[in-house]
């Protein structure tokens, strides 16, 4: 029996001397640790991947949301803003925007920290996730309007800054030009003179047909009298009807008021003609002609008021979209450069820049029109073969008159008579010829005032009732809340279709500063010149910019 249970212990214990099962145990709980461990790894890695895209995703994006050119609003906001809406916020480390004309570069960096699941057991417990996202959007196609205050008190010294300044501005900006820069200018005053041609385009009312002699030439007036609804938009419809700018001066009044007959303050003065008629300070279309603006820009001259809204408005207009087909027809008719075709571009074009340089030296002075009764068609006062003046009333005659119908204001030592007809044979003057020969406060005192007055009462009523009867002013040199509003809200709608503004003051007074201050594109975008050295220094800084854009394209 011993020697049995010896043998069978023996043969056990050599085959657990010989097995390697003990072996294999310890190897395999040492791969199951590894695998473990790398398992967990991988999940740590791939929950540090996914974090690390959405990072980046969100940074991308926001970055491109921000540099678009036509975003309006601070882009440090655009992407603190859209990485918050992805929860993203406080991950934000750094946005860092770079701006200038026609180029704005955009980095923006984020960071997270991840905390391990898996990998703190071989010592790593945070694990530093970095994104970085650059992105920068660049005008290669760049539209600019000159807008250019040419009113009267630019005269003299002020309008050869200007035009310096002005030359050196289109030199700077289209030197070695690669069709890619068109410039426009729009002279203003009281009125903007689109000139005979581009006057055509629209759908101008009233229009006089008369052409009007300044010192022996000949000079159409082009001007038109927009309505209050177009400053709701930026461009100008083709089709909306436009009365044109009657040529009257409408705004000189007599100094005295006679009873009796006075030739004094009868004779429009040119000056004060709301359009004054010019064949140079015309709207200049697209061009990249270094030497014809140079020679459009001399022929400037400094006459009339100041509307600094409607200077604004053509050349804001001039950008817009709408106005692509007048483009575009006088590229066929070989006016413009055919590489301008097909502008102004539209506003959402990525690789386009649209610049309008705004320049006054003065405020908004209320502006004058002719009321749309008296702008064209037959008036009542008839011209003698003498050179004098006569007017029919078929109704609302004094009752001293009788059924004479006609009032001679010169006749009987210039008291004034009626009669029962035209004085000397007179012809019957249209509203056009009148306002060629007569002052509207003139007229309104010595052909109705006098002629319908009764007393020194009555009379003044009716000057009041016919003065106004002929126009309308709206505010005066000191206070124009509805023209400075219009200004505003062009301006407004301007930039946030994506266009820069510059504005320059030069040597102008406080509201006209306030004005253009309000309407450039930034604090940074306004320049309040009061010199020579200043205006030139302004439009120098706004070209180099343009340049800068060029060169880099």
């Amino acid at each position: 029996m011993r020697r049995i249970v010896l043998s069978l212990l023996g043969r056990t214990l050599l085959r657990f001397r010989r097995g390697e099962d003990g072996s294999l145990l310890v190897f395999g709980l040492f791969l199951f640790a590894t695998f473990f461990l790398m398992s967990g790894m991988a999940v740590d890695l791939m929950r540090t991947e996914n974090r690390r895209t959405a990072l980046s995703q969100s940074l991308d994006r926001c970055a491109l949301n921000a540099a678009a050119l036509r975003q309006t609003l601070d882009p440090a906001t655009v992407v603190r803003d859209c990485v918050d809406r992805d929860g993203l916020l406080p991950h934000l480390t750094e946005v860092k925007v770079t701006n200038s004309a026609g180029q704005r570069s955009v980095e923006v960096k984020g960071e997270i920290s991840l905390e391990t699941m898996f990998m703190h057991a071989s010592g790593v417990d945070v694990i530093d996730v970095n994104a970085r996202s650059v992105a920068e959007q660049r005008a290669t196609n760049i539209e600019i309007v000159l807008v250019l205050d040419v009113s009267g008190s630019m005269e003299g010294s002020k309008l050869s800054s200007l035009k310096t300044s002005a030359k050196n501005f289109v030199s700077t900006v289209l030197a070695n030009n690669t069709n890619r820069i068109s410039i426009a200018i729009v002279p203003y005053n009281g009125q903007v003179n689109l000139g005979s041609s581009l006057r055509t385009k629209f759908n101008v009312t009233h229009a006089s047909g008369l052409t009007t002699t300044v010192n022996g030439d000949m000079r159409t007036v082009n001007c038109v009298d927009m309505p209050s609804s177009v400053y709701n938009n930026t461009g100008i419809s083709r089709t909306l009807a436009m009365p044109a700018t009657g040529w009257a001066d409408a705004f000189t009044s007599l100094s005295s008021f006679p009873t009796t007959h006075s030739t004094n303050g009868r004779t429009p003065n040119q000056g004060n003609v709301w359009c004054p008629p010019s064949s140079v300070n015309v709207v200049r279309l697209q061009d990249d002609s270094i030497s014809a603006m140079h020679t459009y820009i001399d022929n400037l001259v400094a006459i009339g008021a100041t509307s600094i809204n409607a200077g604004m408005k053509w050349g804001g207009a001039l950008l817009d979209p709408q106005f692509r087909t007048v483009v575009n027809e006088y590229v066929d008719a070989g006016t413009i450069p055919p590489e301008f075709r097909d502008r102004p571009f539209d506003y959402t074009k990525r690789d386009a820049l649209k610049i309008v340089v705004l320049m006054t030296d003065g405020e908004n002075f209320g502006d004058v029109r002719l009321n749309d009764a008296y702008r064209v068609g037959d008036s009542p006062i008839f011209k003698g073969t003498d050179g004098n003046y006569s007017i029919q009333f078929t109704s609302g005659r004094p009752a001293s008159a009788g059924a004479n119908q006609f009032w001679v204001p010169h006749t009987n030592d210039g008291a004034g008579q009626w009669r029962s007809t035209a004085w000397s044979s007179g012809t019957r003057m249209t509203w056009q010829q009148v306002w060629q020969e007569l002052n509207v406060s003139w007229t309104a005192w010595h052909m109705y005032a006098r002629a319908l007055g009764t007393s020194s009462s009555t009379r003044s009523s009716q000057y009041s009732t016919w003065y106004g009867n002929f126009r309308t002013q709206r505010g005066d040199d000191k206070s124009t809340p509805a023209m400075d509003a219009e200004l505003q809200q062009i301006c407004t709608l301007t930039k946030q279709q994506g266009v820069l503004i510059y504005g320059i003051a030069f040597s102008a007074p406080t509201r006209g500063i306030n004005a253009v201050k309000g309407c450039a594109s930034s604090d940074g975008h306004f320049f309040n010149s009061t010199s020579t050295n200043q205006l030139n220094a302004a439009f120098q800084a706004i070209a180099t910019n343009i340049t800068q854009l060029r060169l880099v394209n």
